[in-house]
């Protein structure tokens, strides 16, 4: 009898043991937006459980993005552990071009869901997946790999001021500094492109470019491959920043939502001042300029806006150019002395047109640190006006008059 009550007492013992380390489920209700631009509705979102370690416990959660703005939510959800891998895959309307992407692009979140109530997906939480995960299995606890990931990949952006928020906090729709981090981290991934039939291979090369970033940046934290860091400054250089506000602006006014974007602007180019060889501390309007940095082949032509050039050839083609300084902008106004001519405008690249033909028309720098350049065809003899705005100045802090004839040299 004392062996049998011995024996159960030691089956109960180690059954009691046991249990102290089995946690006890709890259930999580949350909501989120999935953002490169805003996702859009049939986006697949899956969470799945991760222990510990952040290996996937074999438990998982789906939902569908049923808005176009990126919104999803899981309700109720039964986990034993606080820490999920939020995985969000689908098309998204592209700041870029104004509309929706030409594939699906899969971007993933790590997020502790203690006390969390809103988890977003994004560029950034995708970026600092792999090196949370290095830093957890090298020995540190998920808040210090996620604090110290955030870290470095602040620093490789060139980001110095304080920055407390968790990236699964941000949102391009919100108007503050750490919200415009995001946006523009976003915009400065993805290469632009005026060339029709590239467009459907450029969700493919995000792809691979966020691949080759978070692959160099998981072992030690920084991202030093110069040729992926060039890449993104090659994507800046092509970037029609003035455009991409109107387009998010528009998409979120079409879908009926009040978004303030974030200054974007200002982190483009903090990232150049970080990693550029060369910043442009003037303005400079060069003698000649190649009209498309596209077409490095096509000849470089006279630029109308050197300041000491007056006089020109009717009939023959010209360029619009000149270098904007970092964190700087130009307006030029094109204004007609009569509108007995006409003009041809293309091959427009980094200005911002606003076209009043046959009077005149605008043109706004859409990047800085960088050239601006437009093919331009005066036609018919005529005269005009052109105006310098830099940096937003109210009254043009250059003008001169023009003229254009039918004769042989100029």
């Amino acid at each position: 009898m004392k062996h049998t009550i011995l024996t159960l007492f030691v089956i109960l013992s180690l059954l009691y043991s046991g249990c102290e380390h089995v946690k006890e489920p709890h259930r999580f209700t949350f909501s989120g937006k999935a953002q490169k631009g805003p996702y859009v509705a049939g986006t697949n979102v899956i969470l799945n459980e991760l222990n510990s370690d952040l290996g996937q416990t074999g438990k998982a959660f789906t939902t569908t993005i049923l808005t176009d703005d990126g919104s999803f939510g899981l309700n109720s959800i039964e986990m034993t552990s606080s820490l999920s891998l939020i995985t969000a895959n689908g098309f998204y309307f592209s700041e870029l071009y104004g509309e929706l992407s030409g594939a699906a692009l899969s971007l993933q979140a790590i997020a502790d869901l203690t006390a969390k109530t809103s988890v977003n997906i994004n560029v950034m939480t995708h970026l600092i997946k792999g090196r949370i995960e290095h830093l957890v299995a090298g020995g540190l606890s998920f808040s210090q790999a996620t604090l110290q990931a955030k870290s470095e990949l602040l620093s490789f952006l060139g980001v110095n001021e304080p920055f407390d928020r968790d990236f699964e906090d941000l949102d391009i729709t919100e108007d503050s500094e750490q919200d415009a981090v995001l946006l523009s981290t976003s915009i400065l991934l993805q290469r632009y492109t005026t060339i029709w039939n590239e467009r459907a291979s450029l969700t493919a090369e995000l792809t691979y470019m966020l691949a080759r970033l978070g692959g160099d940046f998981s072992d030690d934290g920084e991202i030093s491959n110069r040729e992926l860091i060039d890449t993104l400054l090659y994507n800046i250089s092509m970037l029609e920043l003035l455009d991409i506000r109107d387009h998010m602006e528009a998409r979120y006014d079409e879908l009926g939502i009040s978004a303030t974007l974030p200054g974007f602007e200002k982190y483009i180019n903090v990232f150049q001042e970080k990693h550029s060889d060369y910043l442009y501390t003037e303005f400079t309007y060069p003698d000649s300029a190649i009209v498309e940095p596209m077409f490095p082949d096509y000849p470089a032509v006279r630029n109308i806006l050197v300041p000491g050039d007056t006089l020109f050839k009717a009939g023959q083609p010209y360029s619009i150019a000149a270098f904007i300084p970092l964190n700087s902008n130009l307006t030029i106004k094109f204004i007609g002395d009569n509108s007995n001519y006409n003009y041809t405008i293309s091959m427009m690249s980094g200005w911002q047109l606003i076209n009043e033909y046959p009077q005149g028309f605008v043109l706004n720098s859409q990047r800085s640190n960088n050239l601006m350049t437009m093919l331009f065809y005066l036609e018919n003899p005529g005269s005009a006006t052109i105006e310098y705005y830099e940096n937003g100045s109210q009254t043009p802090i250059f003008t001169k008059q023009i003229r254009w004839e039918q004769t042989e040299l100029i």
